[in-house]
């Protein structure tokens, strides 16, 4: 087809496109309406505590993530960011958990859009639609990036305005107080209704902080941006929006639902609270605007994360015949297609997981990276190698990294504790790190004349 494997990406990206790139790539509606509904069942009425308080922690996470991305804006994303500041080692570290983390993600949203797409298909497997919204979506992805941003941005409003609904219903026709949600959390089963512990809670606050992040996710797009240094800034607008657009649906189902036991108890406790309190036909809209919703993450996902694995391909992380393919750009798209269907092919594996499985897999590496990132947050700055005239600064450093760093710990040793499910969650995530250092060790290590990361200076 003519592709070209040395043209680099085109900087045609404002503000605003990015924008609704990220906020379609990281989804609320796939957050709260799938890893929420999953947040709901582990934690009852708690769950407006865990995303009120996970919301909190990756506002202040997020700060060093934004500060780094506005000193090092590459396509390669955190990765990219942490390997120019503590090393490519380090940055190398951070690949292997998007490695993981990523294929989960897209595994998350496209398993919840074959959930939603079954109770209006109920004849066909929900995995196989999964697999189909795929490959539908690879397909859009691989469009030109501008063309896509209005795609995704379209999709975005019908999302937003779904998560609207649900909020709205719950304000409107209250079923208990404020007071009695946030002061008396209680785990909610189809047979019983106890109160919450603190270690289920600090997994759902977890669990909560990963579906309120990925505002970093604009980084991936900063070698598309006209000002790219203005990234920083972004992230934190973006962090901010997800917050209020992920919170407020989860409070409108915690003091809306009047049958706790039968909403909680649901396999799509959202569907389940709308055709509660409104008819049969608006619960069937919602679900419509439930599947744009998760397609939409899927579609801006794939247009993310396809931007990273060209960025491994462009650092040469690979052999020299993978490498060169990751680094085809579409000659009329402009996009990363080779990339980009690779890493599709990583979501298609990831769909057979399980939905409760590729959450807690996502959690263990949402800690795990902000460990990372504030720590090269802190060196970065202290070297002088961030923050410097026109870039973003991370406030009231260094005490925000800081508290981000005893968080996250704090957030680790809950996970270990719980020996069914967040302990085997941190002990795959440390495998992905440890195969990434060998990796490094002895194979990038060995490379003559020594491997090296793309800089800020010399992007491709």
């Amino acid at each position: 087809m003519g592709e070209a494997a040395a043209a680099g990406l085109q900087r045609v990206l404002g503000p605003t496109g990015v924008t609704l790139l990220t906020l379609s790539a990281l989804s609320p509606g796939a957050s709260v309406l799938v890893a929420g509904g999953d947040i709901l069942h582990q934690a009852g009425t708690g769950a407006a505590l865990a995303f009120l308080f996970g919301g909190i922690l990756t506002l202040v996470f997020t700060f060093a993530q934004a500060e780094l991305g506005s000193s090092f804006p590459l396509a390669g994303g955190d990765y990219a960011t942490i390997g120019n500041t503590l090393g490519p080692r380090a940055g190398f570290a951070q690949f292997g958990i998007v490695l993981l983390a990523a294929p989960v993600f897209l595994g998350i949203s496209a398993s919840g859009t074959g959930l939603y797409l079954h109770l209006l298909l109920p004849g066909v497997p929900a995995i196989a639609l999964a697999l189909t919204a795929i490959v539908l979506a690879t397909g859009i992805a691989i469009l030109n990036i501008r063309t896509g941003a209005i795609l995704t941005g379209a999709f975005l409003m019908v999302e937003l305005a779904a998560l609207g609904l649900i909020a709205g219903l719950g304000f409107l026709h209250p079923a208990r107080s404020l007071t009695a949600v946030f002061a008396s959390p209680a785990v909610v089963t189809a047979s019983a209704t106890a109160p919450l512990s603190l270690g289920a809670l600090g997994l759902a606050i977890a669990a909560a902080s990963w579906a309120t992040s990925g505002a970093g996710q604009a980084i991936y797009f900063s070698e598309e941006m006209h000002a790219p240094k203005s990234v920083g800034r972004l992230v934190i607008g973006i962090v901010l929006l997800t917050v209020i657009f992920e919170f407020l649906p989860v409070l409108g189902i915690v003091i809306g639902a009047g049958d706790l036991k039968a909403v909680f108890s649901s396999d799509a406790p959202f569907i389940a609270f709308f055709a509660e309190g409104a008819s049969p036909s608006m619960a069937t809209l919602l679900t419509l605007g439930i599947i744009a919703a998760l397609f939409n993450a899927l579609v801006s996902g794939l247009t993310c994360y396809g931007r990273f694995v060209y960025s491994s391909g462009r650092d040469g992380i690979w052999s020299e015949g993978i490498n060169h393919a990751l680094m085809r750009i579409h000659p009329r798209s402009g996009s990363p297609w080779v990339a980009t269907i690779v890493f599709a092919l990583s979501g298609l594996g990831c769909c057979f997981l399980g939905l409760s499985t590729l959450i807690v897999l996502a959690a263990g590496c949402g800690i795990a990276q902000w460990v990372l990132l504030n720590v090269a947050g802190i060196v970065g700055r202290v070297r002088g190698l961030t923050g410097g005239p026109g870039t973003y600064r991370a406030p009231l450093f260094p005490l925000t990294h800081v508290l981000s760093l005893f968080a996250a710990t704090a957030l680790a040793v809950i996970a270990w504790n719980d020996t069914a499910t967040g302990r085997p969650g941190m002990i795959i995530v440390l495998a992905a790190i440890s195969l990434s250092l060998l990796y490094h060790r002895f194979v990038l290590d060995r490379r003559g004349p020594g491997w090296t990361m793309v800089s800020a200076a010399d992007p491709a």
